[in-house]
């Protein structure tokens, strides 16, 4: 079995394009099992739906890594009870059949709205910033619920010891139809994203290192962008949203008053992360 041979679920859509991409362009054997076909010269394709163990398992055998992407992307896509169904029992279905076929690892991709940040009642911020992988998290939409499920059933599985899983928690993926609008998001002191976003080619990199890494143990990692969308200082903003005086750890805004508000230093850390992508310079010609 080689190390260089890759599955991504979900790998024909936006963010798995991209990924896609990047892995076949590193010198990665890529198969894309989604419902959607990206057409990508030397990249195989496989149609099955995400929630077909049998068929699920079949297709996963003889791969070393598994990036399980396939998922409703955000919670206005889809009806609540089809968003619980495809990210809870797809998740759930991805690691069985990864576990059943033999797969060594599995990268499963979670979200920063697992903190139930976003799209969640107003009574609901940060405790502290910035806000890393140990900040208690309370979703209570269906979105968020589903990503704080992925994770539990992710480190279920990492804990039965046979297969190893990292979950990635990416930030807002912001792809060009939405750049004209970023400057006008950050700005806006009620953005439900709280600023935050990375760029696919960034959480690409995050997910590839996650693959690569060799501690393969299990392990929740923020990716994001290295500054928020807003060009006023992070910690001013959050005063006047929230209206109280954020505890702050460590010297992150007094580096840069811009940073998110979401830490990816975790991830620098530990996976050697380096995004070198910034929303400033998405409209430049």
């Amino acid at each position: 079995m080689s190390d260089k041979n890759v599955l991504i679920t979900g790998g024909g859509g936006r963010l798995g394009t991209v990924l896609t991409k990047q892995l076949h362009a590193d010198g990665y054997a890529v198969t894309v099992l989604d419902k959607r076909d990206p057409q990508i010269d030397g990249v195989a394709y496989v149609d099955i739906d995400i929630v077909d163990l049998d068929a699920l398992t079949d297709a996963f055998r003889g791969f070393d890594r598994v990036v399980h992407l396939a998922a409703v992307p955000n919670p206005r896509t889809s009806s609540p009870k089809e968003c619980f169904r495809v990210n809870t029992q797809g998740t759930w279905t991805a690691l069985q059949a990864a576990e059943d076929a033999g797969v060594r690892r599995v990268i499963v991709i979670s979200s920063d709205a697992a903190t139930g940040l976003h799209y969640n009642p107003e009574n609901w911020r940060p405790q502290y910033l910035p806000v890393d992988e140990a900040h208690p998290i309370r979703p209570t939409e269906v979105y968020s619920l589903t990503k704080e499920i992925t994770e539990s059933i992710a480190v279920s599985f990492a804990h039965r010891g046979k297969i190893e899983v990292i979950a990635i928690r990416p930030g807002h993926i912001v792809f060009e139809p939405e750049y004209p609008e970023l400057a006008s998001r950050g700005a806006d002191v009620q953005n439900y994203h709280l600023w935050g976003y990375v760029a696919p080619e960034d959480v690409s990199q995050g997910i590839q290192l996650a693959m690569e890494h060799p501690d393969g143990s299990y392990d929740c990692i923020f990716l994001g962008a290295a500054d928020g969308l807003n060009t006023r200082p992070t910690l001013e903003l959050f005063r006047e949203r929230f209206g109280v005086e954020p505890e702050v750890r460590g010297d992150v805004f007094e580096k840069n008053p811009q940073a998110g508000i979401f830490d990816i230093r975790h991830a620098q850390e530990k996976l050697g992360y380096a995004p070198k992508m910034t929303w400033r310079d998405f409209n430049k010609s």
